[in-house]
């Protein structure tokens, strides 16, 4: 499943209440107020939920390489990409000579890990053609087998801001055989079936030790293979001739071990989801691996006993990630999305603003010097007003995932602290007003 529109705390804050404005109604009869009251004592019950898997076919950006820590576990994640045939017309008289075969890939600026440490990447050739699985798609899970050497071995260095070209030289070997194929006319150049059962594709594999992911752009001119030759006839011509990534089979596939994390026991599926209060007071959310949340409010209707008559005003809510979890090795989305599901958990919406047609996007809001105000928050007001005074199959839930793109193309992450007690952990600030008869 890789979008949540297409497949889809325990933490109890810290209450307080304060009047902020007070106005008397009366007649001869009835002395009667009514008070607008703020309330964050709101329970706030957020859980982390897996995903089965993530297409990840056809995407313009892709993923490879070997990350571990202490919060998510150990990662790997490997590109594999068929090649689409390319050929010229020769001209009687002339000569072509081989020079290289490189492949040229582009940084998209996505990376996880540390920067500072060289990683090392393998180029294997695919033991076999890349066939979508049974539903016709490719995904996270989905695995190829390759020979046993790799073509080459490169080191790369990342370097987040700077999407400076990488340029990595293939054997020579079959640089040559490639080129005296397309000069001799070879049949298996003729068509993408024929082409792909002789060269079925490549794998880029990143080493065990490694300990960065990076990102790079897929497209005409990235993670593609360029075949150098020359023309000689009375002068030498350099040319060039572009193999690239047919992108119809070719996908980012992820491997997660979560052994020794708060992750471990968390199977896939929505009925396995996990509370934050048994992840010590936690919440995971991140692209590729598939991650996201569910969101429910079990205590609103308490709210209730505010007053003789009470009705929702406002409700803000704030999301605050794990502090020193991001920033050094790891990327905030930019984005978050809610989507509103009915109590059997079936997707009706997203969670739009104030203007009823805008979807919500997290509104990041990013302390730059201490990076202790750093927080999402969404304006909840129609949504709480909605599911006030509710319960069983009238109350519903939010689940909140990254965007479509960034969940398949990142390894974008948000840790949440929902720490009962403490400063600057998930909230909902809710704004009622109230009337009493006096």
């Amino acid at each position: 499943m890789r979008k949540l529109l297409y497949s889809l705390l325990m933490g109890i804050l810290a209450c307080y209440a304060c009047q902020d404005s007070n106005s008397s109604l009366g007649s001869s009869l009835v002395e009667s107020s009514f008070q607008n009251v703020f309330n964050s004592s709101c329970t706030i019950d957020l859980s982390t939920i897996r995903l089965d898997s993530i297409e990840t076919r056809e995407d313009s950006i892709c993923h490879f390489g070997h990350y571990a820590d202490t919060l998510w576990g150990e990662v790997t994640a490997t590109y594999c990409a068929e090649y689409t045939t390319a050929s010229f017309s020769t001209t009687d008289g002339h000569d072509y000579q081989f020079d290289s075969l490189v492949l040229r890939m582009m940084p998209s600026g996505h990376y996880w890990g540390d920067t500072l440490t060289p990683q090392y990447i393998s180029v294997y050739r695919l033991k076999q053609p890349i066939v979508l699985d049974n539903d016709q798609d490719l995904y996270n899970t989905t695995t190829m087998s390759t020979e046993d050497v790799p073509l080459t071995r490169f080191r790369y260095l990342p370097q987040p801001g700077r999407r400076r070209e990488v340029e990595v030289r293939l054997p020579d070997d079959l640089g040559r055989q490639l080129l005296t194929d397309i000069l001799t006319e070879n049949d298996y150049l003729d068509t993408q079936e024929k082409f792909k059962k002789v060269f079925p594709g490549l794998a880029f594999v990143a080493e065990s030790d490694g300990s960065c992911i990076t990102g790079f752009m897929v497209n005409d001119s990235s993670m593609t293979l360029n075949l150098h030759y020359r023309d000689i006839y009375n002068q030498t011509t350099e040319n060039e001739l572009t193999f690239s990534v047919n992108t119809e089979y070719a996908y980012t596939g992820v491997r997660h071990n979560r052994a020794d994390t708060p992750l471990d026991t968390l199977q896939s599926g929505i009925e396995n989801l996990i509370h934050a209060s048994d992840m010590g007071y936690r919440a995971y959310l991140q692209g590729l691996t598939g991650y996201y949340n569910q969101l429910e409010f079990p205590d609103l209707n308490d709210l209730e006993s505010a007053g003789e008559i009470v009705s929702v005003e406002s409700a803000t809510l704030y999301l605050y990630p794990l502090a020193r979890s991001y920033n050094e090795v790891s990327q905030l989305p930019e984005e978050l999305r809610l989507y509103i599901t009915d109590e059997n958990n079936v997707l009706e919406d997203y969670v739009y603003g104030s203007d009823g047609v805008t979807v919500q996007t997290g509104n990041l809001t990013v302390d730059e010097m201490y990076g202790r105000e750093t927080y999402y928050s969404f304006d909840l007001t129609e949504f709480i007003r909605n599911n006030f005074g509710t319960s069983g199959i009238r109350r519903q839930k939010l689940l909140m995932s990254l965007t479509d793109e960034e969940m398949a193309t990142t390894f974008n992450q948000v840790v949440f602290t929902v720490l009962p007690g403490q400063d600057r952990q998930c909230r909902l600030d809710v704004r009622l007003k109230i009337y009493n008869e006096q």
